[in-house]
């Protein structure tokens, strides 16, 4: 077969591919078709048809050829992927988001079919593309910073109508129970928070940790306004759906704080 056939053979592929033509794909692949792509292998025709079903329904893929090498029955290929994401795609439910990501294959080729392919895809990239982290870590930051400007209706507009707090110091059920702690909490130790760490840990996970700087200038815990500097610690953990916090564990300093402020512990 002519140097020439194999690049006019993978069009043919990369054709059927943009246009879901699976009939035209499975007259150019190998029966015994065997796909090396990291993180799965696939075998045969029917599996290498499904998969790219599956990746047609999820990403909607279409690719673009950007250069080839040819070497004797093996053509080299770089192509760009784009999509729009659809459907579960490495854990992280749909967007809509458009995605673009890049793939280096090699193709071997016998009897004018596509028989074998390795693959490397800067699936990193495409997971960047699909996470919701930053915008995660965005929303959470944006509660930290309302709490230090008192923008307490602020808010409303980052959590969601069924926010549950997890703290061992209180029960709160709703952001209207947790924004009169906060204002309680201001007016009493005329707090601001530093920000130490804030990461995304999880599809639906943001960790901050904070350490607030106060002077006790109200009655708290019981105890009369002393004037003293105050600091303590808390490790946040916030779950968000659709870009609003719909819960948070809380585990603070608290005793650390009754300390600064001589509350009797137990």
């Amino acid at each position: 077969m002519p140097t020439s056939d194999h690049l006019r053979l993978y069009e043919r592929f990369l054709t059927a591919l943009n246009t879901e033509d699976y009939a035209e794909i499975a007259r150019v692949i190998g029966a015994d078709f065997e796909d090396h792509h990291p993180g799965f292998d696939i075998s045969g025709l029917e599996s290498y048809l499904d998969a790219l079903r599956g990746a047609h329904r999820t990403l909607a893929i279409k690719g673009e050829l950007l250069e080839t090498i040819e070497s004797g029955n093996k053509l080299i290929t770089r192509v760009r992927l784009t999509g729009a994401h659809q459907d579960t795609v490495l854990g992280f439910p749909a967007t809509g988001r458009k995605v673009e990501w890049t793939t280096t294959e090699i193709w071997r080729i016998q009897d004018d079919r596509l028989v074998e392919r390795w693959a490397e895809d800067d699936l990193l990239g495409l997971r960047g593309q699909l996470s919701p982290d930053e915008e995660n870590v965005a929303v959470v930051q944006k509660v930290s910073d309302a709490v230090n400007e008192r923008r307490y209706d602020d808010l409303d507009e980052l959590f969601g109508p069924t926010f549950k707090d997890n703290n061992p110091a209180w029960d709160v059920q709703s952001l209207d129970e947790l924004k009169g702690i906060i204002k309680a909490a201001h007016d009493a130790l005329d707090f601001k928070v530093t920000l130490d760490a804030l990461y995304a840990a999880a599809p639906d996970k943001v960790i901050m940790h904070i350490t607030f700087h106060g002077k006790h200038i109200a009655p708290f815990f019981g105890m009369e306004a002393s004037g003293k500097e105050v600091s303590w610690t808390s490790l946040e953990v916030y779950r968000l759906e659709n870009f609003k916090v719909v819960e948070r564990w809380v585990q603070a300093d608290t005793a650390g704080l009754m300390r600064q402020l001589d509350v009797p512990l137990p």
